[in-house]
């Protein structure tokens, strides 16, 4: 079985703009949307490699991932805009600095994390500190691509292959660039992007603008959802809220959302918009004019009658790095078992920021779209963007 599929089902076993409803109109010109991965990205993994430190790979046993570089003789980095992805999990790092991690949407290998840091003028050293849940063949691995700019405008590209260090096991301070890995294995190259045992995961990287589907999103309701699928009658509150890597500051999230039965969706406390079809999915763009240090959905969803009821939502949030231009960081956030929700009364004040949900337990992914019994939605024509 292909690892992208595997995981799917691993993740089940484990279980990761103006303000109008929807009408006539909307489903008249509502169209299907057909998503081509990387096609507006000015970044790729088609000279990449997927590597790890085996071509076996061993769950829950940590692996780091080293790449230095010093530039040409008479050549000064300034920046790096870098896209990544890992079957299954990990955590970043850019000369000792943690950047941000790569375990969602639901640790899926399908959906890159896009970030813009600044660089060193000599010496740099990328870091990855990464691990796997399940053990065999093809079960780890890492891509990544890194487009190096220098002083002078000229850029240069740094792709994972067998230079990479790898080791199994991960000493103190390897993320450090004092650190000498030179005693340390080269990778293993497991595989070619999408081909051979990784054909089927072709990666989403977020973009500007963005391109974003339902394409792995997956269909979810409370932690309790009867063997029958039949569902009460009633609304319940969603929550997931998203903390962007320090230096990445959130500008325009792109949302696609649908509910069977209705549902109203809440970014950061604010009313966006609302509909009442399973079959149609509303697209909305929000612009965010402050600096929001973490930006949180909130879903009121509806279930009409007692029958089966989901909640499904894909956003690709942009972000604009400090002091950076023309370089794009992003991020993808899906419906999953990272949401929480309560089958309790509708608290006061669910939907901002502020909110306390700890205690509310995960919800239940209970299907990966487009599966039964929702099938393939429509996504609607979309609504005017919205300022918050």
């Amino acid at each position: 079985m292909a690892p992208f599929l595997r995981y799917a089902l691993c993740s089940l076993l484990f279980a990761i703009p103006s303000l109008r409803s929807v009408n006539a109109a909307e489903n008249a010109t509502a169209s299907s949307l057909t998503v081509t991965p990387d096609v507006t990205s000015s970044m790729n993994f088609a000279a990449s490699k997927w590597i790890w430190n085996s071509a076996t790979a061993t769950a829950n046993t940590f692996v780091g991932l080293r790449k230095s570089f010093t530039p040409p003789e008479g050549k000064a980095l300034i920046a790096a805009e870098i896209i990544f992805t890992v079957y299954t999990s990990l955590t970043f790092y850019v000369n000792g600095v943690e950047i941000g991690t790569g375990n969602g949407p639901a640790s899926r290998p399908s959906f890159a994390r896009r970030f813009c840091v600044d660089l060193l003028p000599s010496f740099n050293v990328f870091a990855f500190n990464a691990s796997t849940v399940i053990s065999g063949a093809d079960e780890g691995g890492l891509i990544a691509t890194i487009l190096l700019t220098y002083s002078d405008g000229t850029t240069d590209t740094l792709v994972t292959d067998s230079s990479w260090r790898v080791k199994s096991g991960i000493p103190l301070g390897f993320e450090q660039p004092s650190f000498d890995d030179t005693t340390w294995p080269v990778a293993t190259v497991i595989g070619s992007y999408a081909a051979g045992a990784w054909a089927d995961v072709i990666v989403n990287i977020p973009a500007d603008p963005p391109v974003l589907g339902l394409e792995h999103t997956q269909w979810i309701w409370t932690d309790v959802v009867p063997a029958s699928g039949t569902v009460p009658a009633g609304s319940r509150a969603f929550r997931r809220t998203f903390t962007p890597a320090p230096g990445q500051v959130p500008g325009t999230a792109t949302i696609l959302i649908a509910a069977d039965n209705a549902y109203t969706l809440y970014v950061n406390g604010v009313s966006i918009g609302s509909g009442t079809s399973f079959k149609i999915a509303q697209r909305y763009t929000v612009n965010f004019a402050s600096a929001p240090s973490e930006v949180v959905l909130a879903v009121l969803a509806t279930n009409t009658v007692a029958s089966v009821a989901g909640l499904l939502v894909a956003m690709e949030l942009n972000m604009v790095p400090a002091g950076r231009i023309n370089c794009t960081a992003g991020v993808f956030v899906l419906s999953d078992n990272g949401w929480k929700s309560t089958k309790d009364l509708i608290p006061a004040g669910f939907e901002q920021p502020g909110f306390d949900d700890s205690t509310w337990p995960a919800v239940v992914a209970e299907v990966t779209y487009p599966a039964a019994p929702w099938g393939t939605v429509t996504i609607a024509v979309p609504s005017p963007p919205v300022t918050i």
